[in-house]
C-alpha cells in the first residue's frame, strides 16, 4: 500500500501543478488582451509587440486588472472607454465597422460573379459562330493593277 509520505508527496505535487498552471494562464491571458489593442507608442503594433516604456506601463495596468478579477472583456472595455474603438486591433464586428469585415468577401462574390458572367458570354459567342457558314468573299473588279493580276494568276492555279 501507499505510505503517509507518498500522499503528501502526491498532495504537494498536485499543488504545485495547479499554482504552475494557474501562473501560466494569467501570463497567456495579460498577453491575449494586449493583442487585441494597439498600442498608444508604437504606430502599428500591438500592445504584445511594443517596447515603448509606455506600452510596459499598459502591459502593467493589464496585470493588475487581472489579478483584480477581471475579465477580458471588461479590460478591453476599459481601454476602449478610455481611448476609443481605434485603440483596438480588429474592427468591432458591429456597426459600421461591419463593412471592413464584410467588404472583402463582398469584393470575392461579385468578382467570381463578373467572371463567370463573362465566360459565359465569351463561349457563347464562340459556339454561335459557325465558320462553315461564313459569306464567301466577293469578287469585285477594282482599277488595282496587281489585284486584278492576282486573282487572274488565282484563276489559272486553280484550273
Amino acid at each position: 500500500m501507499h505510505s503517509p509520505s507518498s500522499k503528501v508527496v502526491g498532495v504537494l505535487a498536485s499543488f504545485t501543478l495547479i499554482l504552475g498552471l494557474n501562473a501560466v494562464a494569467s501570463a497567456l491571458q495579460w498577453k491575449d488582451v494586449a493583442a487585441e489593442l494597439m498600442s498608444p507608442a508604437c504606430p502599428g503594433r500591438t500592445l504584445a509587440n511594443c517596447t515603448s516604456g509606455h506600452a510596459d506601463q499598459w502591459r502593467k495596468l493589464i496585470r493588475q486588472k487581472i489579478a483584480q478579477g477581471e475579465t477580458k472583456q471588461q479590460i478591453i472595455q476599459y481601454f476602449v472607454t478610455m481611448r476609443g474603438e481605434e485603440i483596438l486591433a480588429s474592427p468591432p464586428k458591429h456597426g459600421f465597422a461591419l463593412t471592413v469585415w464584410l467588404f472583402p468577401a463582398l469584393i470575392i462574390i461579385n468578382g467570381s460573379g463578373l467572371i463567370i458572367a463573362l465566360t459565359y458570354r465569351w463561349t457563347r459567342k464562340r459556339t454561335t459562330r459557325d465558320v462553315s457558314n461564313a459569306e464567301p468573299i466577293q469578287q469585285t473588279t477594282s482599277s488595282d493593277p496587281y489585284r486584278t493580276r492576282l486573282q487572274k494568276e488565282l484563276e489559272d492555279f486553280s484550273a
